[in-house]
């Protein structure tokens, strides 16, 4: 797979730039229904939405930041056996300055160009299979911490703390996270998991009408 780079500018003025991966090539031994990952469903969003009003619960909506990074490339066929990915011009000279010692001995050219290839040991953006791995990491870790998946919507989860009911649904690395209590939102919401693997950043905690809003 070739790297590909892409430059945006915030709201705020910054500069985000993001190395993501041509996943395109995988096209060639995964279809779309193999790399396909749930996501919560409209009407789950709706009821959960309408259950946080009546119960007057607190909300918080959280990201979990580079959450493929967090999530180890798995092997998915029997003849799926390494992603490599071509890295090459300016980006592989940056890559050698930076460590020499590790990129250097691997740094070839390729009509006068620079090129690296890297093996992928963790999932990335643009991969055809990121989002269904880093569902399945994000599920397990939940399960790790007593929630229990929803058999109609596998992602939604519950857990009963307090005597009040828990819910977070997520899309991707998006999550919902809603109870009673706000200090049951805030711990949860800061959690690191059993793994360190679910850092979490609070984007705002509000009210369920305000958290709808975001949502929509």
């Amino acid at each position: 797979m070739k790297s590909l780079f892409f430059i945006t500018e915030k709201r705020d003025g910054r500069i985000k730039g993001r190395t993501v991966a041509d996943g395109s090539k995988q096209r060639l031994w995964i279809n779309n229904e193999e790399a396909s990952s749930p996501t919560v469903a409209v009407e789950s969003v709706i009821l959960s939405a309408i259950i946080d009003a009546k119960e007057q619960r607190e909300v918080a909506v959280v990201d979990i930041p580079n959450a493929f990074i967090q999530t180890n490339s798995e092997k998915l066929k029997s003849h799926h056996e390494t992603d490599i990915m071509k890295v090459k011009g300016s980006m592989a000279d940056m890559l050698v300055e930076i460590d020499p010692d590790t990129y250097g001995p691997y740094l070839t050219k390729e009509n006068g160009v620079s090129v690296l290839y890297l093996e992928i040991l963790k999932t990335l953006y643009g991969m055809m299979v990121s989002s269904l791995l880093f569902y399945r990491k994000l599920r397990k870790d939940l399960e790790q911490l007593g929630i229990k998946v929803n058999p109609y919507d596998i992602c939604v989860a519950n857990k009963m703390i307090n005597g009040k009911q828990l819910t977070v649904f997520w899309h991707v690395d998006d999550l919902k996270i809603s109870h009673k209590d706000k200090k049951v939102v805030d711990h949860f919401s800061s959690l690191s998991g059993p793994s360190k693997s679910m850092k979490t950043v609070r984007l705002q905690n509000s009210s369920p009408q305000e958290a709808w809003s975001m949502i929509i």
